[in-house]
């Protein structure tokens, strides 16, 4: 008896919970509603004795087809679960969005003897899509359109910040101004450090919208990786101070490129910065490192922060894909770089790729094919 009302007592919460964060609805075998919580009337707009006994087509918005529908059943009556977002009617003629759970409750047969639907309403979230929707249908009506967008964001947007970097450099010339006491200086880094920021994430969406409109330059020269490799660990060691980062760059000697040198050093850039971010403080570790592979070169950008899962990795390289919010209100970004990398990457007849296990660090791997292989290297614009 005790497990009994210990049982019932966590159903009892479960229960609470569930009607507390959504839509619950269950019908029977054939599909008769025999229960609805409150947030469903409160959404749908129906009392709970309209409900009860209907088909849930009492909310069907005509919005679906039939194939959308018969697909929804054939899962749920062979036993499976169906996940989807569903477009309903309320009571009043209004319209509103429900990310939908359905599971089927089997009997001892076999058989679906109920229908538990779980919905969580999803309305604004829609009406956001399709406002972003119709904005992106809009600029994409004219490619003259995207590049007067594009001459307006280089002028508006990163004119204002010349002033305030020249500013904050006055303000820290003592022959001008005189000393500044600590506050002042920690105050004067940090509008320096925004604007950084802000010149940076205006280039990313520049530099996307470049290869959106494949109007990307890419300027093919001879380099050597020595001198490569070598300013780039100059250039990037400043980043690995604060956190006391090991940073090692390794690379074949007298080695000559042929490739876009600026291009190139801007993706290791950007795997860099985002390794200094989740990599762990005074014990994280970074390593660059070139390599020949029957001379096409591979270059490898090797952490050992807290990984990627293997279910987000396909993802990875989808325009303003976070890998987790938390990381991303905590380290910022616009989602665009790793865009912008394989952009530039396929730009140059190569590919971008990760490995990379949740807990054990990440690696991103940059091929560039050989120049005896004479690929036609991509000038676009």
């Amino acid at each position: 008896m005790i497990k009994n009302s210990n049982e019932q007592k966590y159903l009892s919460y479960f229960k609470e919970a569930l009607d507390n964060s959504a839509n619950v609805l269950i019908t029977d075998s054939k599909g008769s509603i025999v229960y609805v919580n409150d947030d469903f009337c409160r959404v749908s707009k129906f009392s709970r004795e309209e409900l009860i006994g209907q088909n849930p087509n009492v909310v069907n918005s005509c919005y679906h087809d039939k194939i959308f529908f018969k697909n929804l059943w054939d899962t749920i009556l062979q036993g499976k679960t169906w996940k989807g977002d569903i477009k309903n009617k309320a009571k009043d003629g209004t319209f509103y969005w429900s990310k939908t759970t359905i599971s089927p409750l089997l009997g001892d047969d076999g058989t679906p003897e109920k229908f538990f639907a779980i919905l969580t309403d999803i309305t604004n979230q829609k009406i956001l899509e399709e406002k972003l929707s119709e904005a992106l249908k809009n600029v994409q009506e004219s490619e003259l359109q995207k590049e007067e967008f594009s001459s307006m964001m280089t002028h508006e947007l990163t004119t204002p910040l010349f002033p305030i970097k020249g500013y904050c450099e006055m303000l820290k010339d003592t022959s001008t101004f005189g000393e500044l006491n600590e506050d002042q200086i920690d105050f004067i880094s940090k509008i320096e450090s925004n604007a950084a920021l802000l010149e940076r994430l205006i280039s990313d969406l520049l530099d996307v919208q470049k290869l959106d409109m494949k109007k990307m330059n890419f300027l093919i020269s001879e380099f050597q990786i020595d001198n490569f490799m070598n300013d780039l660990k100059e250039n990037n060691k400043h980043l690995m101070k604060s956190k006391e980062i090991q940073f090692t760059v390794k690379y074949p000697n007298n080695l000559i490129l042929n490739s876009d040198k600026e291009r190139l050093r801007q993706i290791l850039d950007n795997l860099i910065r985002n390794s200094v971010d989740f990599v762990p403080q005074k014990v994280g570790k970074i390593s660059v490192e070139a390599k020949l592979d029957e001379n096409d070169l591979i270059i490898s950008v090797t952490d050992n922060g807290p990984g990627i899962p293997k279910e987000k990795q396909s993802n990875i390289f989808k325009k303003f894909y976070q890998i987790d919010t938390s990381a991303t209100r905590k380290h910022g970004g616009t989602g665009l770089g790793l865009v912008i990398c394989k952009g530039i990457a396929e730009g140059l007849n190569g590919r971008i790729w990760l490995e990379s296990e949740h807990g054990k660090g990440t690696s991103f791997f940059i091929y560039l094919p050989s120049p005896e292989k004479k690929v036609t290297v991509s000038k676009l614009g």
